[in-house]
């Protein structure tokens, strides 16, 4: 929980660098400025990202990284606080899904009387391409949490451009992207082979110490496997502990994988 809270805040913390182009990709428009994200209510209560668009409508964007079936009456509350708070404007409303597994949530409420929808997108719909083309550098670490189809191609580039920024700067782009790259534990060892082969102005101590680092690397690892215990197993008709032993896997992780299959 306290990880995917992190992960969460280095998300919403990009994202309020209004990329451009991820923007313009979600809504067909530029946002012209960021808003006070906080809404009128008895607490404190505060939406993931909230600006008004260049045609004067208000776009609501909710980041979820797991399936929430009561997602719809969240966003029905946060639409009544939103319109309170800007009682003039249009407002657009967008759950953008950042999780790894598949896709499960409902983009409406239907009630008697009650009708309401938003608009429900995946973001590993968007083309990975598009925002790397980007002359945003935030755009570029979003990317990742695309359907990354060259994952070298990828992450070649955007160490390259890291590379130019100043120490400091590059630092904390880094540290948002091993966050990023959390919730992408495939790509964690193709970035480690792009890294290596980068300078050691590239801040390799920051990146190998980054808690996440590691942990990312043996999910990363374990994720290359799965086809490999499916093939034992069907090939060889071997047992998960001798899978687990061949393969040097937890069997709890060959057990999970063959459930599944």
């Amino acid at each position: 929980m306290q990880e995917n809270r992190k992960l969460d805040i280095t998300l919403r913390d990009i994202i309020q660098e209004i990329p451009p182009k991820f923007i313009q990709i979600l809504t067909g428009k530029s946002a012209t400025k960021l808003l006070d994200t906080s809404l009128p209510e008895v607490k404190d209560r505060r939406v993931d990202f909230l600006v008004e668009l260049e045609d004067g409508k208000i776009f609501h964007l909710e980041l979820q990284t797991n399936n929430d079936k009561n997602m719809p009456f969240r966003m029905l509350e946060y639409y009544t606080l939103i319109s309170r708070k800007y009682p003039s404007k249009e407002i657009i409303q967008m759950v953008l899904y950042v999780g790894e597994k598949p896709l499960n949530m409902q983009n409406k409420l239907e009630k008697k009387n009650l009708k309401f929808n938003y608009i429900l997108k995946d973001i590993k719909q968007i083309k990975c391409e598009e925002l790397l083309n980007s002359e945003d550098l935030t755009d570029k670490i979003l990317a990742v949490l695309c359907d990354v189809k060259e994952p070298s191609k990828y992450f070649g580039h955007l160490l390259t451009e890291l590379l130019k920024l100043p120490e400091r700067e590059r630092r904390d782009y880094i540290k948002k992207l091993l966050n990023l790259l959390s919730y992408r534990p495939k790509l964690m060892l193709e970035f480690k082979k792009e890294e290596e082969k980068m300078p050691l102005t590239l801040d390799r101590e920051t990146i190998e110490n980054h808690p996440l680092f590691k942990e990312g690397i043996e999910k990363g690892k374990l994720e290359t496997k799965r086809e490999d215990i499916l093939n034992l197993y069907n090939e060889l008709n071997l047992e998960p502990e001798k899978i687990a032993k061949i393969l040097k896997v937890p069997l709890d992780f060959v057990k999970e994988v063959l459930n599944k299959k």
